[in-house]
């Protein structure tokens, strides 16, 4: 029996197991199908290897894998802070353990190699480049992140189990894989969760394992290849980028970067090898040219709630206020019985409902610490808007209601901000706002000694604020960013690289 067939058989195997667990245990199945888009991720090449056509199975999962691989690394190429916040959550100690809390500082430099590696890998994938290679790093990729899905996915059940246990449980679940970035959330209403991502690797590492099965007769693209795989290729980056996210780039950039690999075809003359590190070394620079553009002058596509032209008092709009259904939260209890000594848990809309705190004998031994989701539904994308002053009083709501023009500079680590130019181009902004009676203020995560020292050194004359260093980041991604506000929206926002004049800013937005 050759390697074809048994793959074949594995993979069949594989998805008719699938189908039977989905149907027999329709929990498994989650909200966006993503469970049953992995069933056929198997089940297609089994069809294809079983049939004896390895080559149409190879295409399969070379146009699908490296499609996929190329929009995702571009959306976290976009914001690599972003992906690095996701990062620190995934190093905190208490999430994956000791081991990997050592990267937690260096979740940004992670962030920016490994966007830039999805995209070059996918890529490499559609244009046959490095085929072994390639494959390797593919099979890698994708265990190592159905590993760290499933760890996560895990988290919750085993929390539950501790406590039904009474053991103590210490770890950080991460209920949001940030696969997409914020581009799914911003798209569709919300992230991937957990078991969904979980469900997404696994349909890459079926079709991985087709690659690098017939990775040895993979070759640079023919004709042949050519036609079959660039025009697939371009309709599923278009169908995921521009018609699920709403973003048309990861098109343009993979019209470009087949330019590029037609270009470097012709006119290179050579061995495969030689073409294929060429084409390589020049993608790379486009790739990571493009994340550190985006890094400096902030990302290009914002699916944040804090995008240009959004509302924030809009965006922070309950369910109730929009008169729709919001999502139903209770807190699990570990109930214990003091009479018998059994133990259950329970959420505490059922525990009220059968009234089992009318049966003395069950007592509360614990609760969860973070609610559990009963009924999805409604979330506004901006829970809260909270900005102390030096009193200790949240101004959010001051700020947002404001009628006329602001200025909010955010500057969430003093530490790291860049000094130098920005500080002068901020005194600057800052004169040429106070001199025309526009507000200008500053909002940072950072201690009193140190905005007073930058403040001070500076000859800034403007007040400084204080709020959450995430809800900074997510307001706005460079330290320092400068935001227009205007009655709670967002008129403009720059990052530190491309912060204007006052009069510039006056001439164009305040009309």
């Amino acid at each position: 029996m050759n390697k074809s067939r048994i793959l074949g058989i594995v993979l069949i195997a594989v998805a008719v197991t699938m189908v039977v667990l989905g149907f027999a245990k329709p929990s498994v199945v989650d909200a966006f199908n993503i469970y049953w888009m992995a069933t056929v991720a198997a089940l297609i090449p089994a069809v294809l290897l079983l049939a004896n056509k390895p080559t149409s199975a190879t295409y399969v999962a070379r146009i699908v894998v490296g499609s996929v691989f190329i929009v995702s690394g571009l959306i976290k190429a976009n914001d690599t802070v972003g992906f690095g916040i996701k990062l620190e959550e995934y190093f905190d100690e208490n999430a994956l353990g000791a081991f990997w809390a050592s990267f937690h500082d260096l979740a940004l430099p992670i962030s920016f190699f490994v966007s830039g590696i999805e995209v070059l890998l996918g890529l490499a994938l559609l244009f046959g480049a490095q085929a072994r290679l390639v494959s390797f790093a593919l099979l890698g990729m994708t265990v190592f992140f159905g590993w760290l899905t499933y760890y996560t996915a895990t988290c919750d059940g085993a929390q539950m189990a501790a406590m039904a246990a009474g053991e103590s449980f210490d770890r950080v679940c991460v209920t949001d894989c940030g696969c997409f970035g914020d581009a799914l959330r911003g798209s569709v209403g919300r992230s991937l969760t957990p078991w969904e991502s979980f469900y997404k690797d696994l349909g890459l590492f079926f079709l991985t394992l087709v690659v690098l099965l017939y990775s040895g007769k993979i070759k640079l693209n023919k004709l042949k290849d050519n036609i079959i795989i660039l025009p697939l290729a371009l309709i599923i980056i278009l169908l995921f980028g521009g018609w699920l996210f709403g973003w048309m780039f990861p098109t343009y950039f993979f019209v470009l970067s087949v330019i590029i690999f037609f270009l470097i075809n012709s006119a290179v003359k050579g061995t495969d090898t030689k073409r294929s590190w060429i084409l390589a070394g020049l993608l790379a620079v486009l790739t990571y040219g493009f994340a550190f553009y985006t890094y400096k002058y902030l990302p290009i596509k914002d699916y944040r709630p804090y995008a240009v032209g959004k509302n924030i008092k809009e965006q922070m709009k309950t369910a109730d206020e929009l008169g729709v259904k919001g999502t139903i939260y209770a807190n699990v209890y570990l109930l214990e019985n003091s009479e018998t000594g059994e133990k259950k848990t329970m959420n505490s809309n059922i525990y009220l409902e059968q009234e089992v705190w009318k049966d003395e004998a069950w007592k509360i031994a614990s609760t969860l610490p973070e609610p559990v989701v009963v009924q999805k539904g409604y979330e506004p994308p901006i829970a809260t808007f909270v900005v102390m002053n030096a009193d200790d009083s949240d101004i959010g709501e001051d700020i947002l209601n404001n009628p006329n023009y602001s200025l909010m500079v955010v500057m969430y680590d003093m530490e790291r901000t860049r000094g130098g130019d920005s500080a002068q181009k901020l005194k600057t902004l800052a004169s040429g706002a106070q001199a025309a009676g526009v507000e200008i203020f500053a909002i940072t995560a950072s201690p009193y000694d140190l905005y007073e020292t930058y403040r001070h050194e500076n000859q800034l004359s403007i007040d400084f604020f204080t709020a959450d260093e995430i809800f900074l980041k997510t307001i706005i991604r460079s330290n320092p960013g400068v935001v227009l506000l205007k009655d709670g929206k967002i008129i403009e926002k720059w990052s530190a690289a491309e912060m204007p004049d006052f009069e510039s800013i006056q001439k164009e937005y305040m009309k």
